[in-house]
């Protein structure tokens, strides 16, 4: 989740950045120092860089929406109101064990189960879970980030290690999916609460609380940030 290493559309967009600046200034450089046909071979590779970044995004999103097609949503509460927030023990199905399926470690149906009771039990949007555990993992419990980063929510092992008592007043174990969930969807509880909307909380989720407070969304974050936000619309049509 935080602090992770550029993905390749944060890669491009920076990139992208970066032939700007050098357009920018060859534009105002002296014009005896610039020829027009540099000028105009920046000009064409800050468009081709940025046509990069958003054609990946469209196809992102594309595949996922048509994983998703199928996931609807429906409401595991009681009919007396949805579980407490303070029920953060996480709930494998009946007469199972709570340990990931080894044979089934990319079982879409149980996995956005999982992850729908966990957004349940905090209180937050399911389809805002979903997207951001398929943007960064593909519903995908085996999946390992090369920075550590573990399972459906992408959880690093060291904020685990402090998320888990600290919110959900226990040990975590991040190999177990429904530990997993659970204690993604406390970070992103948490993060919705000391940001105020979606968009901010899910930019705390990726780039970091500290980070986004002292240099604002970053443009990989803004692009991971409008990704997630459009499947979760897509999801909630």
């Amino acid at each position: 989740m935080a602090k992770k290493t550029k993905r390749a559309v944060g890669g491009a967009l920076l990139g992208a950045a970066a032939t700007a600046l050098a357009v920018k200034g060859a534009l105002t450089a002296p014009i005896a120092t610039e020829a027009p046909t540099q000028i105009d071979h920046l000009k064409q590779s800050l468009d081709e860089t940025g046509q990069s970044a958003l054609s990946q995004t469209g196809s992102t999103l594309n595949r996922a929406e048509a994983v998703l097609a199928g996931a609807k949503i429906t409401d595991t509460s009681s009919s007396t109101g949805q579980a407490s927030r303070a029920d953060a023990q996480p709930h494998p199905p009946a007469g199972g064990d709570s340990r990931a399926h080894p044979d089934r470690p990319y079982d879409q149906a149980l996995n956005s189960a999982i992850l729908t009771q966990a957004a349940q039990r905090h209180g937050v949007d399911p389809n805002l879970v979903l997207a951001l555990s398929y943007w960064e993992s593909g519903w995908n419990q085996t999946k390992v980030s090369t920075t550590g980063a573990v399972g459906l929510m992408q959880v690093e092992p060291a904020t685990a290690q402090e998320a888990g008592p600290a919110l959900l007043g226990r040990n975590v174990d991040i190999n177990n999916p429904y530990d997993n969930a659970d204690v993604g969807a406390a970070i992103l509880r948490q993060d919705l609460d000391a940001f105020k909307t979606p968009a901010r909380a899910l930019a705390a989720y990726y780039q970091g609380p500290t980070s986004l407070r002292a240099d604002g969304m970053l443009p990989d974050t803004q692009q991971y940030v409008q990704g997630i936000l459009d499947l979760a619309a897509r999801m909630s049509s």
